[in-house]
């Protein structure tokens, strides 16, 4: 349990990430990296099982206006195959901060993420599950069992139901 929350207190976001937004380099091609709808990231068919390796993949994942998904570094541009959502959200923690509760959410990228207007969490309307959205145009789905933990902070008022953080409404209905 220790590293549960030793990684849910560490850096978030963009501050642990490489700055992905100022790397431009040519289109290398393509990289035999597969992400598959349950989240699970394979390298030429086989599932890479060290969380190490798949935490440093999704540190340099980018998507691109054209809907594509790239493993950068300063040099090599490398399109890989996703599924559904690249990431997934396998923890959520709930903390007061201030005057208001904030929802953290941990991926596994061994990143936390507050829930707030720069990492909104959302509905899709034709897919069933809730996401998180994430720095350079990645997200990150929500597992069942962060999902359900989740649930039981939803709140309703007139217009519906919604996750109260730091100060933020966000709308599930």
């Amino acid at each position: 349990m220790s590293g549960f929350y030793r990684r849910i207190e560490g850096q978030v976001g963009a501050n642990s990430l490489p700055p992905l937004d100022r790397w431009s380099p040519d289109f290398s091609g393509d990289i035999d990296i597969k992400v598959d709808s349950l989240g699970r990231w394979f390298h030429e068919g086989r599932l890479i099982e060290r969380n190490a390796l798949v935490a440093l993949f999704a540190r340099i994942l980018r998507r691109e206006a054209d809907g594509q998904y790239y493993l950068l570094t300063p040099q090599e541009k490398w399109r890989i195959q996703v599924a559904d959502h690249p990431l997934r959200v396998v923890a959520v923690d709930r903390v007061v901060e201030g005057a208001h509760a904030c929802v953290r959410v941990v991926v596994n990228n061994d990143l936390s993420y507050k829930v707030c207007v720069q990492y909104p969490l959302f509905l899709c309307p034709n897919e069933e599950g809730a996401y998180v959205a994430l720095d350079y145009g990645v997200t990150a789905k929500l597992e069942r069992s962060a999902w359900y933990q989740l649930c039981e902070w939803v709140e309703s008022d007139s217009d519906g139901l919604y996750l109260a953080s730091g100060g933020e409404k966000f709308r599930l209905s």
